[in-house]
């Protein structure tokens, strides 16, 4: 049993590690797998074996631990969370579910995997010991910027650096809404500006980190007489960096989440207010209106793929001091005349007409209305006899 404490050490600190780690990722989402990966890495690695077959037993074993050891954490996690921060309890009896068992058993099949890998590396190593610092120094980068350029979930063709740095997207699908019939259309783009931004400039960018710390680690070396293995400071870097970028978007999304869940503090309904249909978050985003500037802050930072099919009878509402979404079951013809009555009493404040024939009229008490397809040419007529009376309106079409 001796042989196998390192690996089941690496393997409970992995486990803890990443666990921790991969804090605001997805459980589920791709990004996960690298540090499976590299769990299984680091089991190998942690061996003095020198000869293929002789790691596997403490692989599986360590590989096994892993994944059930890192799937029970982030269950812990989860609950935690669903309890504390976020409305909607976790009920403890998931733990045992059958889906739980599938996850851990994902988790221990990478992460062996990523040991299989490890061993080719390791041969590799003893081998080419030599020259590894500086094919991890070239080829690195480019790891680094396969890592960016994969980020397409959200934002097509997106990278890392144009959330940073706002750059044009390489190879954008860009989404333009038909004027009559309101489809979505896409549109390819190609820029040979992004190409330098993305290929050539973040390749030379990622190539100039890389070097600065190989000669950083070479300068305290011979500054302070130390023997640093460069190999695996280099390693680490590379697998940091890979990480970061293919996280960013899990860690954006989870910090948007958490935030628009703690700005629903109300004590009436007048307090709350549906700000946006946004996906991947809710087809009726409702907060606090005090905090509502802020959030569509947040949410427009997000790079979202657009809205999301709603019923379009939500609202805004008030429970337990939580502003919550409830759905409204007001008929399109009680709104018909509560919309003309609103006129009649020179109620509204602006109103807008679309092209499919829905008004929208914004009450001077911040109520919106809206009407589909109603008989335009009555309101028209309403409109025109509160002139005398209520001034003009606002009015827009689109």
């Amino acid at each position: 049993m001796k042989k196998f404490k390192p690996v089941v050490l690496i393997s409970i600190f992995c486990a803890i590690i990443f666990s921790i780690v991969t804090f605001w990722a997805s459980e589920i989402d791709w990004p996960i797998f690298f540090c499976l990966i590299l769990a299984g890495f680091f089991m190998v690695w942690i061996q003095k074996e020198t000869v293929t077959y002789k790691f596997l037993d403490k692989l599986l074993v360590g590989s096994l631990l892993f994944g059930f050891l890192m799937m029970f954490l982030m269950f812990l996690r989860m609950y935690a969370m669903s309890h504390l921060v976020y409305d909607a309890p976790l009920p403890l009896k998931e733990l045992w579910d059958e889906d739980m068992f599938i996850i851990a058993g994902v988790y221990s099949f990478v992460s062996f995997l990523g040991g299989l890998l490890g061993i080719v590396l390791k041969g590799f190593y003893s081998l080419y010991k030599n020259k590894l610092d500086k094919i991890i120094i070239l080829i690195g980068p480019f790891l680094v910027l396969f890592s960016s350029l994969s980020i397409f979930k959200i934002k097509y063709g997106g990278t890392i650096m144009s959330a940073l740095h706002g750059w044009p997207y390489p190879f954008l699908i860009h989404q333009i809404e038909d004027v009559v019939d309101g489809f979505s259309i896409d549109k390819w783009i190609f820029s040979l500006g992004s190409l330098y931004h993305y290929i050539i400039f973040d390749y030379f960018l990622y190539l100039a980190i890389f070097v600065s710390a190989y000669y950083l680690i070479r300068y305290v070396n011979k500054k302070f007489k130390k023997s640093i293995n460069s190999t695996f400071l280099l390693f680490g870097l590379l697998a940091l960096m890979i990480i970061i970028f293919t996280s960013f978007i899990s860690v954006k999304k989870s910090y948007i989440q958490h935030q628009i869940s703690g700005a629903k503090y109300c004590e009436a309904e007048s307090d709350c207010a549906i700000i946006a249909n946004l996906s991947p978050f809710s087809c009726a985003i409702v907060v606090n209106k005090d905090n509502a500037d802020r959030i569509l802050n947040l949410l427009s930072s997000y790079p979202s793929t657009g809205e999301l099919q709603c019923s379009g009878n939500e609202k805004a509402t008030c429970i337990q001091n939580k502003c919550r979404v409830s759905v409204d079951h007001t008929s399109n013809e009680m709104y018909w005349e509560m919309l003309k009555q609103s006129v009649e009493n020179c109620e509204v404040s602006s109103i807008m007409q679309t092209h499919s024939l829905e008004v929208t009229a914004v009450l001077k008490s911040g109520m919106v209305i809206k009407v589909k397809e109603p008989e335009i040419d009555d309101i028209f007529d309403i409109i025109a006899e509160s002139k005398d009376k209520c001034g003009e309106m606002i009015m827009r079409t689109e």
